[in-house]
């Protein structure tokens, strides 16, 4: 019996490394994608909420949030049903938003990746959205299916694109992705 005991404790140690080391192998690679995606292509027009342009500070850094998320495209549809809602409470009235923008892009049978960046009045306007209703919920159904990056930066008011213009909005987006602005050491 204690041989028996001592084998399955054996072999339930090597799965669950075989499983963490396969985990940590995918996250790693998550990563590399990550940094490595300097693709700008269906990027959408920079987009921003009622009443905001006359409320930006040229002078003033707003807090950005850049996410990239890669999944499976069999996921592209849930992702896209998930999602819909959240563009409506970002753009609501009192979100703290100031602009955002978001893009797609299918890489191959097996890659589908979404992105967006957002930028915020303050951090916890950003905070606040992301543990209300239609984000959270999204974030929670797409948890096991999309593997999530983010990069946070500070942006000026000066620095930001105009509504609409797709030419200043990619300038924008290939800046956050260079790494061209000051990183935004998350809160502890």
């Amino acid at each position: 019996m204690l041989i028996f005991q001592t084998l399955l404790l054996y072999l339930t140690t090597m799965v669950s490394m075989f499983s963490q080391d396969k985990t940590a192998t995918r996250q790693a690679i998550v990563t590399a994608m990550h940094k490595g995606d300097q693709y700008i292509g269906l990027l959408k027009p920079w987009k921003i909420p009622p009443n905001t342009q006359t409320l930006i500070d040229k002078e003033k850094e707003y807090f950005t949030v850049a996410t990239w998320g890669t999944m499976h495209p069999a996921r592209a549809f849930k992702f896209a049903r998930l999602t819909s809602a959240i563009g409506e409470q970002l753009h609501s009235e009192g979100s703290g938003l100031i602009g955002e923008t978001r893009q797609v892009s299918t890489w191959g049978f097996s890659d589908f990746r979404a992105e967006t960046f957002t930028v915020w009045h303050e951090r916890e306007h950003m905070a606040a959205f992301y543990r209300s209703g239609a984000h959270r919920r999204a974030m929670t159904e797409m948890k096991e299916d999309v593997s999530f990056r983010v990069r946070r930066v500070w942006v000026k008011g000066s620095d930001l694109p105009t509504p609409g213009d797709s030419t200043s909005t990619k300038a924008f987006v290939s800046r956050i992705k260079n790494g061209d602005f000051p990183e935004a050491v998350k809160k502890a």
